[in-house]
Formats: C-alpha cells, structure tokens, sequence
C-alpha cells in the first residue's frame, strides 16, 4: 500500500487523495485483541485480530472493516524483536489499520477457514464454505459493543476476492466493498490469460500457501527466518494447543492449483473437485453480487498482471459498482510502474480514497462523492488522472493500422504490401522478471515492476511498426489484434506486444494480448465485454491442424497511454513468454501471418478524447 504519513496527504496533483477528512484524525493509538469465532457447523474456529482505536469511550459504537484473510492474519516475533512489536502483521499493513482506527473505524482480520491459526480444512480456494464463514463473521461483529452494525469489507489481492464475495451472502450490514486488486474471472484474469497457462506463478503461488499453511517462513528469506517466531496464536491459546490443530488440519487442505496443470478449459472439472474454476469465481456470481445492491469501490493498477481487467468487467457487469480507480500501478499496489515517472515510489493517497468511500457509506457523512464522475483512470505518458462515466470513455475514434508485408502498420489500406511474413519462433523470448505478472505474488517479484529498454528483445519478435507519429497519440480502452495466422504444429501460444518506438530508438513496453488458436472462436454472451469475447469453454474449442490458416482476434490488457509526437507505434508477435507461461506439448517452430484484401491483419488502438483534471 501507499507509503503515506497520517497527518497529511503527499500528492495534490488532482482532486484524487485530498480529503477533508483525512487530515484531521480523531484517535491516536490502537488497541489490539484477538479471539477465536466459531463457525456454526462446528468445522472451524476462525483467528481473529481486532483493533480499536484508543481510549475508545464507553458506549461509542464505530463502523468495522473486515479483511478476510488466506495469507495469514499476523505473526509472532522471535524474543526479543516481540516485546517491541506485536503483533506483527502480514499483507495487511499497519498503516492502514493506524490509519482506518485514527478516523474512527474498528478493524478486523480473520484468518480464513484452513489457514493461519484457523483450524478447519480448505476443500479449494474461493470456496462455498469460505463464503458462508464470512457472513458468521459479520454476524459475530455486529454483535460487539462497540460496533454500529455497519461493516465494509476490502483488502488485496486474495483479500480483494474474499471482500466482494462477502456480497454473494446478501448481508444486510455489510454496507460497503472495497476490492484492490482482485480477481473479477478467476480464469482469463490470472489462471489462463487468453487461455495461456500462467505456469509459474501456479506453481510459486502453491508454494507459498503450502509453506504458510504449515508455519514454515524459510522461502520468505533470511530476515523472515531470523526475526519469525510462528503464526500468530490467538489470546488465551498460550500453548498453543489450538494452533497446533490448525496446523494439523491444514495437512488436509486440498491443492486446488496442482488441478490447474491438468485443465485447458474455463468450464472443465478440476481433479479431485466437482467443480470447474468458473463456479467459484466471481464473475460467475455476478448476478448475485449486483442483487446484494452494496457498493463497490474497485481500485487496481494498468501493470497489476492483467487484472486491470477486473476493474472494467467489474464495473460493465455490476451496476453496484459506484466507483473505479486505475492508477499507474502494479499489483497492490507496491510500485508506480509508469516509465516515465522519476521514481517507484506511490505517492498518490489511496488511503485518502478509501476513506472519503467508506465514511459515505458507513458513517453517513455527506462528501459528494456520489457526484463525482465513476471511473478515474492514469494516463502513462501524459501523466494525468482523467475520469468518466462510461467505459469504454465516450467520443472514441478506433484507429485501425494494417499490418503490411514489409514490416510497417499502415493507416492507408492502399499503402499495405501484400504477401506472407515468416517468423521462426524463439522460445527464449521473455518479458522479464519484473513484468507485470511477477508482480502478483511475493516470492515471484524481484525487485521494482519494470521493463528495461526493449529494442535488443524486439529484434528478435515479428515486428510491424508506424512511421513517425506527426502527433501524439493518446489511446484509452483495450486495443484489439486481428490476424490471419498459421504454424506448423497442431498446437501454440501466440503473444502480441505494443509498444512504442522513441525518436532515439529506444523501445518502451506500453501492453500486451494473448491467445492459444483452440480458443479463437468469438461467441456471443450477455458478459459485458468491450473487445472479442472468447468463452474459453470446451464446447467452444476449435482444435488447430498444422498448416491451417485460421482468423486469431484478441484483446490486450487494457491502458490508458499517450504515444509522443515523433515516436512510431509497433506491434512485435512472439510464440513464447519463457518466464511466465506454459507452452503446450505440440509446438511450432514458425508462425506464419497473411496479408491480403481476403486476409487482412491488423491492430485497433482506441483514440479518445479525454477529460483531464
């Protein structure tokens, strides 16, 4: 999260992050407790911290926010660093609690079924049980004298996803969501983008829920070994008696990601599971998290992996979300990712944000938030904060540049030279390991999201590229690839990269799109979709033969960008992202694109003009 002081906010470059409220903090100091809450089917006792705001006065009942949490809720130091500070806690920071307990709000983190100190066994993630336990928690909140019987729930990441599946419970207190970062469909947003099998991050992601669920801290590095007691017991468990059941219990907990290597499907049935990915994801859900009618304030960031994604689907698919903010961020967020700011550093107040959204909807207090413009998004490049009602913005021109035979995207479709461009595809191709996507999960970052200068691995992709740009050009939305395509092997993963081309050569990553040919098929749902919608169900596969030459439409990530006068706009084909995504066992050696009036290819940047602050 933001590395922001309490006193006040350290960026007023827009309306964004100034607050009245914020500046003037009620309380100073936290009080902390922890209990077990029992689940009602006897299953489960769930660890759970709370935290209040100092010499709260007898008698004043404050609003809760709840954090569900799968990564452990907090943790014990080693003799002596505990007598300095405990507890210590995890992926929720304590500047939020101080911050959220300063204005008046209880926090509370709950180690979710099967995790942590929790006992109970975990039969998948994101599971119905899981759900359920969240409205006996809130059942157990509002029944504590200091609470007013209003509750928000947010968080990050996993957190995030817990957060708005609360909604699926249709409590009645639970008046507001804050989901960061989160994951909207489970299996186009981080599973399998464009159908494309995120190896890596499953399998360092199962690792490290394995070595959290048994109390083992050794992959987190030397500092975790050194200064980590154990997880957290709850007050009262001082042998430990139930944290060692919890740990016990957790030897059950069913890998659910081991199933993920043996699918292709969004609708296939996971081994050792009678249910596919969709059924416990939320977009699946999405009638039932619109019903509740509770509002959602969706924050992310354009490099948080793809999950920019989930921002927009979101807010096209449920008309309860009241507010969306993307920002010039990855995952988290914990870096500014823009490559033209002058440091990694998020300065932006989102904590400001959060509170201004809460404050609406759980105190009651009139800030005007609800007549502020919906969606507010960053645009890298241009380095401005704009904002709309509508997404995609409205007043969008869509500027289709053809690709041509001699490498250039063209405007002009008389200007394209017709033929066949081959590609011998180099399986060592990567986008690094400080790409969007490592930025999902600890133990994948290393270091700062970044993308270095990228003219060395651009020669080796399949580029198309624009003349010098007369103007800039300022693109908003997800820009679409549509190519005719053939390989040489009944199987592949195809990755298009746009990119922007500066006047010294100099190749900067601007997003990215990808897809496996067996999921080509563009259907019609009532998904709201601003691009080719794909189902990626096993109904929909069109099996690929070698030597076939078949139509591959595909979105990228979604952006917000501005290409300067003078530079070029490229598009690079790649068949592999060693670093990041499986490859299948079938696969090419060469790509080939056609260029014809019968085949054109071609990429479409959505051009709008903006409102900025």
């Amino acid at each position: 999260t933001a590395k922001n002081k309490e006193d006040k906010p350290t960026e007023k470059v827009s309306a964004f992050g100034v607050y009245e409220g914020y500046s003037i903090p009620k309380y100073k100091g936290v009080e902390y407790t922890s209990v077990y809450v029992a689940m009602k089917d006897s299953a489960a006792l769930l660890a759970t911290d709370i935290f209040l705001p100092k010499k709260l006065e007898a008698g004043t009942k404050i609003p809760t926010i709840v954090y569900l949490n799968r990564y452990v809720r907090s943790l014990k130091a080693k003799f002596p660093f505990n007598l300095i500070k405990h507890p210590v806690l995890t992926v929720v920071s304590e500047e939020e609690i101080n911050f959220f307990t300063s204005h008046g709000y209880a926090c509370v983190i709950v180690d979710t079924r099967g995790s942590g100190a929790s006992t109970g066994i975990r039969s998948m993630e994101f599971s119905p049980e899981e759900t359920k336990d969240g409205a006996e928690i809130i059942d157990w909140i509002i029944t504590q004298p200091w609470s007013n019987g209003n509750v928000g729930s947010t968080g990050i990441s996993y957190l995030g996803t817990t957060a708005e599946l609360l909604l699926l419970n249709n409590h009645p207190n639970v008046k507001a969501c804050i989901p960061r970062s989160n994951i909207f469909d489970l299996y186009n947003h981080i599973m399998f983008p464009g159908g494309v099998r995120q190896g890596c991050f499953v399998d360092i992601w199962g690792f490290t829920t394995r070595s959290l669920d048994q109390n083992d801290f050794t992959p987190f590095g030397k500092q975790a070994k050194r200064l980590v007691s154990t997880i957290n017991p709850v007050m009262g468990d001082k042998k430990k008696v139930v944290l060692k059941e919890a740990l016990s219990c957790h030897d059950s907990n069913f890998n659910v990601y081991k199933g993920i290597k043996e699918v292709d499907f969004r609708d296939e049935i996971h081994p050792g599971l009678d249910v596919s990915s969709d059924e416990y994801s939320i977009h699946y859900h999405r009638k039932k998290i619109e019903a509740s009618g509770t509002p959602i304030f969706r924050i992310g960031g354009w490099y948080d992996g793809v999950l920019a994604k989930s921002c927009v689907e979101g807010f096209l698919n449920t008309s309860n979300t009241k507010r969306v903010m993307i920002g010039p961020w990855d995952h988290g967020p914990a870096d500014n990712a823009s490559p033209f700011s002058p440091t990694k550093e998020i300065t932006f107040n989102l904590n400001a944000e959060m509170l201004k959204f809460f404050d609406f909807y759980l105190k009651g207090i009139d800030n005007g938030i609800d007549k502020e413009e919906v969606f507010h998004y960053f645009t890298i490049g241009e380095e401005k904060w704009k904002s709309t009602n509508n997404w995609p913005p409205q007043n969008i021109d869509e500027i289709k540049y053809h690709f041509s035979a001699n490498n250039t995207l063209q405007v002009d479709p008389q200007q394209i030279k017709e033929g066949t461009l081959n590609y011998k595809i180099d399986y060592y191709a990567t986008t690094g390991n400080t790409s969007r996507y490592n930025s999902v999960t600890a133990l994948y970052k290393n270091g700062s999201t970044d993308y270095p200068d990228r003219r060395d691995m651009s020669k080796r992709l399949l580029n198309f590229t624009t003349p010098p740009l007369a103007d800039a050009v300022t693109m908003t939305g997800h820009p679409v690839v549509d190519m005719f395509w053939n390989a040489n092997a009944n199987d592949a993963t195809v990755f298009a990269y746009l990119e922007e081309v500066l006047e010294d050569g100099s190749v900067i990553y601007v997003t990215e799109g990808t897809m496996r040919p067996m999921h080509r098929k563009v259907v019609a749902s009532d998904y709201k979709y601003p691009a080719p919608f794909h189902s990626y169900k096993k109904e929909d596969a069109l099996p690929y033969t070698a030597g076939e030459t078949v139509r591959l439409e595909f979105d990228c990530a979604p952006i917000s960008y501005q290409f300067k006068k003078g530079s070029a706009i490229r598009v690079s084909i790649a068949g592999a992202d060693i670093q990041h995504f499986d490859l299948p066992k079938d696969i090419p050696t060469e790509f080939n694109i056609s260029i014809s009036k019968e085949m054109p290819s071609s990429i479409i940047i959505p051009v709008v003009q903006d409102k900025a602050f």
